[in-house]
């Protein structure tokens, strides 16, 4: 679309604040996928990036022993959807690595911006939509 979609685009924030509610476990991930965005938000003015760098290091950290974790208990669990779970979560990983790659090379905080807000969030709210709720009424154990 025109100019207008282009300025919306930039403006609207995600339904983090809304996810935060529905899955209450996550809620010190999504605390520092926030203040990431808010601190992009700021980077447009200024350049220090290693702020950005760090809370992206941790965002990614955090993720993987999170996937990590789920995955073995629903090992143990011997849940039977185990694979495509697993798999959604190496989608996801793979895609911040890669959002977080074009960061290094680029350092363009709006791009960034805008994977965290839509892509990542559309992510989040689908994984716990298809695979998180399933998996927490088979066994609430294996959703930490």
């Amino acid at each position: 679309g025109g100019p207008m979609s282009t300025a919306y685009e930039h403006n609207v924030s995600c339904s983090w604040r809304d996810l935060r509610f529905i899955d209450k476990n996550q809620n010190s991930e999504i605390d520092l996928l926030e203040s990431l965005i808010a601190t992009l938000a700021a980077n447009c003015y200024f350049d220090d990036h290693r702020v950005i760098d760090e809370l992206l290091d941790r965002v990614e950290r955090l993720m993987s022993q999170r996937f990590t974790k789920e995955e073995e208990k629903m090992c143990e669990n011997r849940y039977p959807l185990l694979q495509a779970h697993a798999n959604d979560h190496q989608l996801a990983l793979r895609r911040f690595m890669g959002a977080h790659q074009r960061w290094k090379r680029d350092r363009d905080p709006i791009q960034m911006r805008r994977f965290l807000e839509r892509d990542y969030c559309d992510w989040y709210a689908m994984h716990l939509h298809y695979h998180d709720n399933p998996a927490h009424r088979y066994s609430p154990v294996m959703i930490n």
